[in-house]
């Protein structure tokens, strides 16, 4: 690409201004979250030492810190999908206002020269609804912008691969109302950074740590997940049991940035596995896994022991159905349960049967156990039969499902 031709750039005001206006100041931050689960995922956000999260609408939890807040949370945060940095917010009703009000945003203080960019464009009842031309006029703004300092940017298409880390943009406008954020995480959360064998239909790693954490998987000396697939229940409980930080083999966004310091990366990252370790529940934790499928036991297996969890982890190809409760204490267990529906259920069978017969497993084998079960729809709720304390109605999968809730 050939650069503009400009005044030599002053490269120590620059990190100054980087110092002074990005690491040196506060900034409007929102954690994507499962919709469903805001709660959990704020008092998650609390327990790493964010001040005042608070839900914000469906599916987000808001809340302001600096450039370190965004660290800890892509590091430590197991149900937060994605975390973004407010940038600016501005009315705009015509192409012209919103490129040049897009253009006045410092991007050279959080793009990096030559930065891989990607526009996530929204438009909902506003004048500027063509989101191909809200596309082409942003990149117009933000190369406008860096080259008067010398930078540019690489604007990578929807479709369009490459080896170099892409930096998404998301701008979002509603009732002529324009927001623009920085996303700080890269890949979605899910995925962890650790090597995965993958099973048939698994559960997304960040909706499983909610799904946990509103249990209060932290009470329970015990997890059992008789329907294991990969085994993705256990490796988010763990992480739990253990104190690990669930991010933090993983490369993210914010360490493109101008704004970004490896040292103080790394001595934050230092500080918050301590505080995971100190804080990670006391005792003796041990996690059962099963599955009918013989090959979806061994996957999980395979996955428990690539995360160093085989000491406290044992998987068995055994059917529900077959399975005999761990010893002890009932109130210490928590069963966890995804049971197939949708098309892990198969053709034929009669699946309100199916769920009868999980009901009547729990109440005679599991009877004092708490419980997280996944349902699919009020007739396979009243199928199962149980009791819960909390329900949780989200979507998995495209699916409308109800996680059912019972505290020991």
């Amino acid at each position: 690409m050939t650069r503009p031709a400009v005044a030599p750039l002053n490269e120590k005001a620059l990190a100054r201004r980087v110092k002074d206006h990005v690491v040196g100041r506060r900034h409007e931050f929102f954690a994507v979250v499962h919709p469903g689960f805001e709660e959990t995922a704020r008092r998650e956000l609390q327990g790493l030492g964010i001040a005042c999260p608070e839900v914000r609408g469906t599916g987000g939890v808001a809340f302001s810190g600096r450039i370190e807040d965004a660290w800890r949370v892509n590091l430590g945060a197991g149900t937060v999908s994605r975390l973004l940095m407010r940038l600016v917010h501005f009315k705009a009703t015509g192409f012209a206002e919103f490129r040049a009000k897009l253009a006045d945003c410092p991007w050279e203080l959080h793009l990096a020269d030559r930065a891989r960019v990607r526009f996530a464009v929204n438009s909902a009842s506003s004048r500027l609804w063509h989101e191909g031309k809200l596309e082409e006029e942003a990149a117009q703004a933000i190369a406008k912008r860096l080259a008067a300092y010398g930078r540019c940017a690489v604007f990578a298409s929807a479709g369009e691969n490459g080896t170099a880390p892409i930096q998404h943009v998301f701008i979002r406008l509603e009732e002529n109302r324009c927001r623009v954020s920085l996303d700080t995480s890269g890949e979605l959360l899910y995925r962890r950074g650790r090597d995965k064998f993958i099973g048939a239909a698994p559960l997304r790693e960040t909706l499983a740590c909610a799904v946990l954490r509103a249990a209060g998987v932290e009470r329970y000396g015990v997890l059992v997940d008789p329907f294991c697939g990969s085994g993705t229940f256990a490796l988010e409980a763990g992480a739990i049991f253990s104190g690990r930080l669930v991010n933090s083999g993983r490369p993210f966004a914010f360490q493109g940035w101008p704004a970004y310091r490896p040292a103080r990366f790394q001595h934050q990252l230092g500080e918050l596995e301590m505080r995971c370790r100190e804080n990670a529940p006391a005792g003796t934790r041990r996690i059962y896994s099963s599955d009918i499928d013989a090959r979806a036991a061994e996957t999980a297996r395979r996955n428990l022991e690539r995360a160093g969890l085989a000491a406290i982890a044992a998987v068995d190809p055994v059917d529900f159905f077959r399975l005999h409760p761990p010893a002890g204490d009932p109130a210490g267990v928590l069963l966890a349960m995804n049971p197939p529906y949708g098309e892990r259920q198969g053709p034929g069978g009669d699946i309100a049967a199916f769920y009868r017969r999980i009901g009547d497993k729990v109440r005679r084998d599991y009877a004092g156990c708490g419980y997280a079960i996944i349902v699919p729809g009020l007739e396979l709720e009243k199928a199962l039969g149980l009791p819960h304390d909390k329900k949780i109605l989200f979507h998995n999968g495209g699916i409308a499902v109800a996680l059912l809730i019972k505290y020991a």
